[in-house]
């Protein structure tokens, strides 16, 4: 090879090995974690399914929350059948609470409300929260009659 070629080639050898980068590892996109302990609640919502027969059915979702017609978040995600959580601080009152509930379309990668009629019924529920202790709402749906019942304790 000619020596006026040999800097040439050099410098564009260089050139070329200083563009390249490495490609970023990919890293799924994180979920935001309700925990279940937060600090100063006084109202804690819980859910899950039951009648669930088929592990192919019980599908990933999490529950969207409406504390007196006002969005207020969301549950934790689990599957179906394990407990979702959301806890918040509320006024001393009565409260309404209105659940939707969202599962993957794991074939478009993204949550989705389930069908109206495919809802848990009754969907909504009227419950008191004081300021001095926890009142813990529990929504057991029954996957296969589509049938929800709310069950209420105050610690």
């Amino acid at each position: 090879m000619n020596k006026r070629r040999l800097p040439i080639v050099f410098f564009l050898v260089l050139l070329i090995a200083s563009g390249c980068k490495t490609v970023p590892t990919y890293e799924p996109p994180i979920e935001p974690i309700i925990s279940p302990t937060e600090v100063n609640v006084n109202f804690r919502f819980i859910a899950y399914d039951t009648g669930i027969t088929n592990p192919d059915d019980d599908k990933r979702c999490y529950y969207k929350i409406f504390i007196d017609k006002i969005d207020a978040g969301r549950t934790t995600i689990g599957l179906e059948s394990q407990k979702k959580y959301f806890e918040a601080k509320l006024s001393s009152n009565m409260h309404l609470i209105v659940v939707e509930k969202w599962v993957l379309d794991e074939r478009e990668g993204e949550y989705k409300k389930v069908n109206n009629i495919l809802q848990p019924k009754p969907n909504f529920f009227y419950f008191e929260t004081k300021a001095s202790s926890l009142t813990e709402l529990i929504l057991i749906n029954d996957k296969m009659v589509n049938k929800a019942q709310f069950a209420v304790t105050i610690q």
